[in-house]
């Protein structure tokens, strides 16, 4: 995927004036991420604006135990408010972006996207759309933590990420890092699912058998 390939699938480039989508064009760069490479780290300040052409992002906290939890996931087309907020307003990260399988981004200078948002009505448009989308998913997060116990969650997580085949291919420490808890936590739960007959257990794998009692669980 070329830089105007992913360009175009944002709409903020293509709502820009003809001269503006030049200047755009100028300034981007692609970059590729391999699986579980980092595009910003907590803590750090953004000096790119990254939007996403293809792929996957994880944003996440680590809390003082060292144990991560997910505030949202970025996908194709959008960009993520944390590095966004960070280039705009010149303040650290306050969590990181990993990428999640192989994945394409767009990223321009820090100083030239704060240029463009005085210029564009749709990059603003953008950005105020970026900050309703995170607000809504980490929102969801909260409700999730405050109001539902933690096999409610897990089983949400299993249904989100079965396949065709009703296989979810992720490591106890992955479901772990997406809930916020520990693997053991994870694992003696799905091992409970697993006795009931609920999912089937393997190595680096595991099988949905009765996707209505997850729905119940969930």
């Amino acid at each position: 995927m070329e830089t105007q390939d992913i360009l175009e699938r944002v709409a903020f480039y293509r709502d820009a004036p003809a001269e503006l989508r030049s200047s755009m064009l100028r300034a981007a760069r692609h970059r590729t991420l391999a699986p579980g490479e980092t595009l910003f780290r907590e803590g750090e300040r953004a000096t790119h604006f990254a939007a996403l052409g293809s792929g996957s992002l994880r944003v996440f906290r680590v809390g003082a135990t060292g144990r991560q939890i997910t505030l949202y996931h970025v996908r194709p087309q959008e960009t993520s408010l944390v590095g966004m907020l960070s280039v705009l307003l010149g303040r650290p990260l306050i969590a990181t972006a990993q990428a999640e399988v192989a994945s394409e981004v767009m990223v321009v200078p820090a100083a030239t996207v704060r240029e463009w948002v005085d210029a564009s009505e749709a990059l603003r448009r953008y950005i105020f759309e970026t900050m309703t989308r995170a607000l809504i998913d980490v929102t969801s997060l909260l409700e999730d933590i405050a109001f539902r116990n933690i096999e409610s969650r897990l089983a949400v997580i299993l249904l989100q990420h079965a396949d065709d085949e009703q296989q979810i291919r992720m490591r106890h420490d992955d479901i772990a890092a997406e809930l916020g808890t520990a693997r053991e936590v994870v694992s003696r739960i799905l091992e409970g699912f697993e006795r009931q007959g609920i999912i089937g257990l393997s190595r680096g794998r595991i099988v949905v058998r009765d996707a209505g009692a997850l729905q119940g669980l969930g």
